[in-house]
C-alpha cells in the first residue's frame, strides 16, 4: 500500500510539473504574438512610425526583457578577436552588396515613390534618417535579440532540449512573421513574402549564433551592424534616388 501511494505521489508530481510547463509554454508563445497587434495599431490604426516603435519596443519587448533579465545576463560576454574579425568581414560584404542589389533589382521589388509615400504618410522626414539610424541600429537590434533569443529562447530552453529546438524555429517564425505587416506596405506582392522568409532564416541564424557563441552580444552585433545597417543604407539609397 505504501509503495502504491509512493508511485501515485510521484505520478501526481510529474503531472503537475507538465501542467506548469504547458502553462508556461503557452504564456511564452502568447508573448511572442504581442508584436502583431502592437505593430498593426501603430502602422494601420494610427499611421505613425514613432508610435509603432514605442508600442513594439516599449510595450512588447522592454517589459519582457526586464522580467526575464536573469535568463540573459549570464550571456553578456564580449566577442572574441576571431568573432570580431568574422563580423567585420560580414559588414564589409553585406553593406555594399545590399546597396548593389538595390540598384540592380530594386525596381522589381518596390516602387521608390510608393515607399516614400508610405513612410512620409506615417511621419518620416528625410532629415530624420540619421536620428533613425542612430536609434534603429543599436536599440532595435539590442531589444529584439534580448527579447527573442535572450528571454523567449532561453525560457523555452529551460523546458527541455526538444522544446529548445522547437523554440529556435518558433521564435524565427514569430520574429519573421510580424514583419510582414511592415514589408507588405513597402514591397510588391511575392517579394514581400520572400523577404519574410529571409527574415525567418535570419532568425534561425541568430539562434544558432547565440547557441554557438554562448554570447547574446554576438547576435546583437550581427543583427545591428550587418542586417539593420544594410536596411538603413538601402533606405538612404532610396531617398537619394
Amino acid at each position: 500500500m505504501t509503495l502504491e501511494k509512493g508511485l501515485c505521489y510521484r505520478e501526481c508530481v510529474k503531472n503537475l510539473r507538465w501542467i506548469r510547463i504547458e502553462r508556461r509554454l503557452l504564456l511564452v508563445l502568447l508573448l511572442t504574438l504581442l508584436p502583431w497587434p502592437a505593430v498593426w495599431f501603430g502602422l494601420y490604426r494610427f499611421d505613425n512610425l514613432a508610435l509603432t516603435f514605442a508600442l513594439y519596443h516599449g510595450l512588447c519587448l522592454a517589459p519582457a526583457i526586464y522580467w526575464g533579465r536573469k535568463l540573459w545576463r549570464h550571456s553578456l560576454r564580449w566577442p572574441t578577436a576571431r568573432e570580431w574579425a568574422v563580423l567585420a568581414v560580414a559588414v564589409v560584404v553585406a553593406i555594399p552588396a545590399s546597396v548593389a542589389a538595390y540598384h540592380w533589382i530594386g525596381a522589381r521589388l518596390f516602387d521608390a515613390h510608393e515607399v516614400l509615400s508610405v513612410v512620409t504618410h506615417r511621419g518620416f522626414r528625410t532629415q530624420l534618417l540619421i536620428p533613425l539610424a542612430l536609434y534603429f541600429i543599436p536599440v532595435n537590434a539590442t531589444l529584439e535579440e534580448l527579447f527573442w533569443r535572450g528571454v523567449v529562447l532561453n525560457e523555452l530552453r529551460g523546458m527541455g532540449e526538444a522544446v529548445w529546438t522547437f523554440g529556435a524555429v518558433w521564435t524565427a517564425l514569430a520574429f519573421g512573421g510580424w514583419h510582414y505587416l511592415v514589408i507588405r506596405l513597402l514591397l510588391r506582392p511575392g517579394w514581400a513574402e520572400l523577404t519574410v522568409l529571409g527574415i525567418v532564416i535570419s532568425g534561425i541564424f541568430f539562434a544558432w549564433l547565440y547557441r554557438r557563441t554562448r554570447s547574446i552580444v554576438v547576435p546583437i552585433l550581427w543583427h545591428g551592424l550587418v542586417f539593420d545597417m544594410a536596411i538603413i543604407f538601402v533606405f538612404a539609397a532610396v531617398l537619394r534616388g
